[in-house]
């Protein structure tokens, strides 16, 4: 069974489950047995979880990790040809465009940073 371990927040946060999940597709993967639930223990409350492989969480990482590995693929030259650069010709983001959500930014662990890439963003027009 996994263990995670955290020291930071001592809050049972999406970020934390999700980890703590993919460790188990990974060890279930490795050593071929089936690892149904890992443990979440946070350093600063003493408390351990146990966090159970929920296939419908897991589907939604798969599909957001899918996707983003999608979209990183487009970026990557072709093998064999040669990107030329123009001066009228605009970069992509280095980032897929933010999601812009009120509901789903709203407890967003990152919500501070991705307000300042959107800003920088306006700033340069990228």
């Amino acid at each position: 069974m996994p263990l995670e371990i955290k020291t930071g927040r001592a809050t049972a946060g999406l970020e934390h489950r999700a980890q703590t999940m993919l460790y188990t597709l990974l060890m279930s993967e490795r050593y071929g047995e089936d690892i149904s639930s890992g443990l979440l223990y946070y350093t600063q409350s003493e408390e351990v979880l146990e966090v159970p492989r929920a296939r419908n969480e897991l589907r939604g990482l798969m599909m957001a990790r899918n996707d983003m590995a999608a979209w990183l693929t487009k970026r990557m030259p072709k093998e064999g040809s040669k990107k030329e650069h123009k001066e009228t010709e605009v970069e992509e983001a280095f980032l897929p465009a933010t999601i812009d959500d009120e509901r789903i930014c709203k407890r967003c662990y990152t919500l501070d940073t991705c307000m300042l890439y959107r800003k920088v963003r306006e700033f340069y027009a990228i």
